[in-house]
Protein backbone atom coordinates (compact mmCIF):
# COMPACT_ATOMS: atom_id res chain seq x y z
CA UNK A 1 0.00 0.00 0.00
CA UNK A 2 2.49 2.10 0.62
CA UNK A 3 4.30 1.94 -2.57
CA UNK A 4 0.83 2.88 -4.14
CA UNK A 5 0.66 5.89 -2.27
CA UNK A 6 3.77 7.16 -3.43
CA UNK A 7 3.30 6.57 -6.97
CA UNK A 8 -0.25 8.53 -6.14
CA UNK A 9 1.70 11.32 -4.65
CA UNK A 10 4.11 11.51 -7.47
CA UNK A 11 1.24 11.33 -10.22
CA UNK A 12 -0.62 13.99 -8.12
CA UNK A 13 3.15 16.16 -8.23
CA UNK A 14 3.73 15.81 -12.15
CA UNK A 15 -0.07 17.11 -12.95
CA UNK A 16 0.04 19.54 -10.57
CA UNK A 17 3.27 20.90 -12.78
CA UNK A 18 1.80 19.72 -15.75
CA UNK A 19 -1.30 21.50 -14.81
CA UNK A 20 1.30 24.84 -14.25
CA UNK A 21 2.76 24.27 -17.43
CA UNK A 22 -0.30 24.23 -19.44
CA UNK A 23 -1.53 27.39 -17.56
CA UNK A 24 1.99 29.03 -18.48
CA UNK A 25 1.24 28.06 -22.52
CA UNK A 26 4.02 25.14 -22.37
CA UNK A 27 2.11 22.41 -23.65
CA UNK A 28 5.70 20.53 -24.78
CA UNK A 29 6.53 20.81 -20.79
CA UNK A 30 2.70 19.80 -20.01
CA UNK A 31 2.97 16.85 -22.85
CA UNK A 32 5.72 15.45 -21.16
CA UNK A 33 4.55 15.26 -17.66
CA UNK A 34 1.12 13.85 -18.93
CA UNK A 35 2.90 11.00 -20.45
CA UNK A 36 5.31 10.08 -17.54
CA UNK A 37 1.84 9.13 -15.83
CA UNK A 38 -0.13 7.59 -18.13
CA UNK A 39 3.39 5.16 -18.83
CA UNK A 40 2.84 4.21 -14.58
CA UNK A 41 0.39 1.39 -14.26
CA UNK A 42 -2.07 3.33 -12.07
CA UNK A 43 -5.53 4.43 -13.17
CA UNK A 44 -5.31 8.35 -13.23
CA UNK A 45 -8.35 9.91 -15.40
CA UNK A 46 -6.69 13.43 -14.94
CA UNK A 47 -3.69 12.57 -17.07
CA UNK A 48 -5.19 10.35 -19.36
CA UNK A 49 -8.11 13.04 -20.27
CA UNK A 50 -5.86 15.83 -20.28
CA UNK A 51 -3.50 14.38 -22.78
CA UNK A 52 -6.63 13.99 -24.89
CA UNK A 53 -7.47 16.94 -24.90
CA UNK A 54 -3.99 18.54 -25.84
CA UNK A 55 -3.38 15.92 -28.53
CA UNK A 56 -6.96 16.54 -29.96
CA UNK A 57 -6.15 20.50 -30.19
CA UNK A 58 -3.32 19.90 -32.01
CA UNK A 59 -4.75 17.08 -34.75
CA UNK A 60 -2.31 14.61 -33.57
CA UNK A 61 -4.65 12.01 -33.63
CA UNK A 62 -2.49 8.58 -33.79
CA UNK A 63 -0.70 10.18 -30.38
CA UNK A 64 -4.54 10.85 -29.15
CA UNK A 65 -5.66 6.84 -30.35
CA UNK A 66 -2.47 5.33 -28.10
CA UNK A 67 -3.45 7.31 -24.84
CA UNK A 68 -6.68 6.26 -25.62
CA UNK A 69 -6.01 2.58 -25.83
CA UNK A 70 -3.32 2.86 -23.26
CA UNK A 71 -5.81 4.00 -20.96
CA UNK A 72 -8.37 1.09 -21.78
CA UNK A 73 -5.53 -1.39 -21.16
CA UNK A 74 -4.89 0.36 -17.55
CA UNK A 75 -8.51 1.47 -16.58
CA UNK A 76 -10.05 -1.90 -17.75
CA UNK A 77 -7.11 -4.62 -15.79
CA UNK A 78 -7.93 -1.94 -12.30
CA UNK A 79 -11.52 -2.75 -13.21
CA UNK A 80 -10.84 -6.25 -13.71
CA UNK A 81 -8.20 -6.38 -10.52
CA UNK A 82 -10.76 -4.94 -8.34
CA UNK A 83 -13.39 -7.12 -9.10
CA UNK A 84 -11.46 -10.00 -8.84
CA UNK A 85 -10.34 -9.00 -5.15
CA UNK A 86 -14.01 -8.28 -4.00
CA UNK A 87 -15.62 -11.57 -5.30
CA UNK A 88 -12.91 -13.60 -4.90
CA UNK A 89 -13.47 -15.09 -1.49
CA UNK A 90 -17.52 -14.81 -2.38
CA UNK A 91 -18.34 -16.22 -5.80
CA UNK A 92 -16.27 -18.60 -8.40
CA UNK A 93 -15.67 -16.41 -11.88
CA UNK A 94 -17.45 -18.85 -13.94
CA UNK A 95 -20.73 -18.36 -11.77
CA UNK A 96 -20.49 -14.59 -11.99
CA UNK A 97 -20.14 -14.75 -15.74
CA UNK A 98 -23.28 -17.12 -15.71
CA UNK A 99 -24.90 -14.93 -13.47
CA UNK A 100 -24.39 -11.39 -15.68
CA UNK A 101 -25.23 -13.18 -18.46
CA UNK A 102 -28.96 -14.51 -16.87
CA UNK A 103 -28.78 -10.49 -15.74
CA UNK A 104 -28.26 -9.05 -19.17
CA UNK A 105 -30.43 -11.66 -21.08
CA UNK A 106 -33.20 -11.13 -18.74
CA UNK A 107 -33.20 -7.41 -19.06
CA UNK A 108 -33.67 -7.49 -22.63
CA UNK A 109 -29.88 -6.05 -23.44
CA UNK A 110 -27.14 -7.25 -25.65
CA UNK A 111 -23.55 -7.31 -25.21
CA UNK A 112 -22.92 -4.26 -26.84
CA UNK A 113 -25.64 -2.07 -25.46
CA UNK A 114 -23.93 -2.22 -22.19
CA UNK A 115 -20.73 0.40 -21.28
CA UNK A 116 -18.21 0.24 -19.08
CA UNK A 117 -17.91 2.69 -16.13
CA UNK A 118 -16.75 5.88 -16.52
CA UNK A 119 -13.88 6.64 -18.05
CA UNK A 120 -13.55 3.34 -20.18
CA UNK A 121 -17.01 3.65 -21.72
CA UNK A 122 -16.20 7.59 -22.94
CA UNK A 123 -12.84 6.45 -24.02
CA UNK A 124 -14.60 4.01 -26.05
CA UNK A 125 -16.71 6.19 -27.70
CA UNK A 126 -13.72 8.75 -28.04
CA UNK A 127 -11.71 5.85 -29.74
CA UNK A 128 -14.59 5.24 -32.51
CA UNK A 129 -14.93 8.95 -33.17
CA UNK A 130 -10.72 9.18 -33.17
CA UNK A 131 -10.59 5.94 -35.92
CA UNK A 132 -13.23 7.79 -37.87
CA UNK A 133 -10.97 11.04 -38.25
CA UNK A 134 -7.79 9.38 -39.33
CA UNK A 135 -9.81 8.04 -41.69
CA UNK A 136 -10.59 10.84 -42.94
CA UNK A 137 -6.74 11.92 -42.74
CA UNK A 138 -5.11 9.13 -44.34
CA UNK A 139 -7.89 7.53 -46.51
CA UNK A 140 -5.60 4.91 -48.25
CA UNK A 141 -4.43 3.41 -44.97
CA UNK A 142 -7.61 1.07 -43.59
Amino acid sequence: MARNYRQAMKIDERNEAARQAEKNHDVRKATQLYEQNIRQDYADKFAFDRLMIIYRKQKKYKEELKVINRGLEVFQTQMENRLAHSLKQRIKPEALRQLSKAIINRAGLKDEDLLPADPVGRWMKRKLVVNQKLKKTNPRSK
